[in-house]
């Protein structure tokens, strides 16, 4: 049995394409500079706050259908191929958004077609690679992997709001489309390997047709997997629609939207360190009680931002909490599922409970973008929040202690 400075020493290769094509997914580059569109597109078209930020429950619908059935495919055929065909069809995706006109069906068509061709984008597809090649440092590996989209929160918005505000925002449509290109589908196809690595040695061999757990019947069958799915149903509907509405939240403080965009890039960096470090405290604690933490604090940070007369710092505060969360919630999904239930169907199940969770994600975005249009403004939703993660933080902590299946 191999240590964890061991795995880390013979899978890095996969562990960082698998980092590079989450951050170039729809959980990263499309998901966190999703909200720097926002009021561009209102500009542009007319469109209302609510309407624009719909297409992001659309974006996030396909995943619900996607997620279970790439998962299985990924069991039986591997997840390098998914990936390279669906970030590919990505790119093309980003460029076609440049031809919007001025119907928003287009626009929720549009997105709701990514979010299909996509879809082995998702972490299905990275962190089963990972569970793949990593066991002792399983959390820590899981969290170095998804923190790509933290990288993309850093670097993505700033990036954008500069491209859109210099060239329109169709530049920044392309812009993404062009690294996707460029960066993400060459460094995948070199580095990326999906077979499962030998116990004693640096040679791969072919993975295995089973692995130790239970079958997707089974773990459906049992408490654990739908705690898991209610209590994070909830939470993701919570972080994605802030996370969505964040740069119009914050310049609705009398922010520039290029401050609102670098404050956003603090989130990123939030995520970034906070995947890294949720990883290296499963790995040693209770991850229910982890994750219960994190979310109890971004309770905290959304009643931080009802406070309208706060200054500066006490809004960094909040939106740091908000990225520990975000960075928490998809990393603690994919550790769970692999340790209550194994690795036997860990696609399907992952899968499936990532449909739950983007579910969740994607009523978020909308019912957050009709509480503005409804009332005026954000409060509302963020009271809402504090209850609404405080309930997950209860769920989720209460799950018990996570079972490991020998490999």
């Amino acid at each position: 049995m191999l240590t964890a400075p061991q795995e880390f020493q013979r899978g890095w290769r996969t562990l960082l394409a698998c980092s590079v094509g989450n951050g170039f997914g729809l959980s990263g580059f499309a998901f966190y500079t999703f909200g720097v569109f926002v009021i561009p597109l209102v500009d542009a078209f007319g469109w209302t706050r609510g309407e624009v930020s719909a297409a992001a429950s659309f974006l996030l619908l396909g995943t619900v259908f996607t997620a279970p059935i790439v998962g299985t495919i990924v069991d039986k055929f591997g997840a390098k191929r998914v990936g390279l065909i669906s970030m590919g069809l990505l790119a093309i995706g980003y460029a076609s958004l440049t031809q919007l006109g001025g119907g928003i069906a287009f626009f929720y068509a549009m997105w709701l077609a990514m979010s299909l061709v996509g879809g082995g984008t998702t972490p299905v597809v990275w962190t089963r690679a990972v569970n793949l090649w990593f066991d002792k440092g399983r959390g820590l590996a899981l969290g170095l992997a998804l923190a790509g989209s933290g990288l993309a929160g850093i670097i993505g918005p700033g990036a954008v709001t500069a491209l859109i505000e210099r060239y329109g925002w169709q530049a920044g449509y392309l812009g993404i489309s062009a690294l996707i290109l460029i960066v993400a589908l060459p460094l995948i196809g070199l580095l990326f390997n999906d077979n499962a690595p030998s116990q004693n040695q640096t040679e791969q061999v072919d993975e295995p047709a089973t692995h130790a757990g239970l079958t997707f019947q089974e773990s459906y069958r049992t408490v654990v997997f739908w705690k898991i799915a209610i209590g994070f149903f909830f939470i993701s509907a919570i972080i994605a629609g802030l996370l969505i509405n964040l740069v119009p939240l914050l310049i609705d403080r009398d922010m520039t939207a290029m401050a609102a965009a670098k404050i956003a890039g603090v989130l990123g960096f939030s995520v970034l360190f906070g995947r890294i470090g949720v990883g290296f405290l499963i790995d040693h604690f209770r991850a229910p009680l982890v994750a219960a933490v994190m979310f109890s604090a971004t309770a905290i940070g959304c009643l931080l931002l009802t406070l309208d007369s706060a200054p500066t710092w006490v809004v960094y505060v909040a939106v740091i909490t908000l990225g520990l969360s975000a960075a928490a919630e998809i990393d603690l999904v994919a550790f769970l599922v692999s340790r209550f239930f194994g690795l036997k169907a860990y696609g399907k199940i992952y899968g499936s409970q990532l449909s739950v969770f983007y579910l969740g994600a994607a009523a978020g975005p909308l019912a957050i973008g009709m509480s503005f249009d409804m009332f005026g403004g954000y409060q509302q939703a963020l009271y809402a929040g504090i209850v609404i993660l405080l309930f997950g933080a209860i769920v989720i902590g209460g799950l018990g202690k996570p079972r490991d299946f020998p490999e």
